[in-house]
């Protein structure tokens, strides 16, 4: 029985192995970097959605009595600023507001739709559900647009 003791593999690529890399290897590299990518924006989206639930949270609970509108709340100028430097691809934040029946509770919920590259027109929700320090009961759903 003889062994082939060839050494061809030593004298480089052959045209198989550079098609192989060309065919598979880089679109295979290709795709899995740009879903990197995109994975690593919704994700970046999601933890600025917290932070915009947390600072409405923080204001809605801190301020004083509130109005009709949350726009006519006391230093609402400075917290839109903060919060429209927060939300996702430079948007502004939009806000719709009732009230809840339960006294002493804020319920936050902000929204965000994403539109990337394999990830097209999916809601990002951020919600927050606290009691208030100051009785006051408020339901606030905005969305970063």
């Amino acid at each position: 029985m003889k062994i082939n003791s060839s050494k061809s593999w030593r004298n480089g690529l052959g045209l198989s192995q550079i098609m192989a890399t060309l065919l598979v290897v880089l679109p295979t590299l290709a795709f899995s970097v740009t879903m990197i990518i995109e994975y690593w924006a919704v994700m970046q989206a999601d933890y600025r959605l917290k932070l915009v639930t947390n600072l409405t949270s923080n204001f809605l609970d801190s301020s004083g009595n509130l109005p009709r509108t949350i726009s006519d709340t006391v230093g609402y100028t400075n917290y839109e600023t903060a919060v429209n430097d927060l939300c996702p691809a430079n948007t502004d934040i939009e806000f719709t507001q009732g009230v809840d029946n339960v006294k002493g509770e804020i319920s936050v919920t902000v929204k965000y739709i994403h539109n990337g590259t394999y990830f097209k027109n999916k809601t990002i929700t951020s919600k927050m559900h606290t009691y208030s320090l100051h009785d006051k009961n408020i339901s606030v759903v905005a969305t970063c647009k």
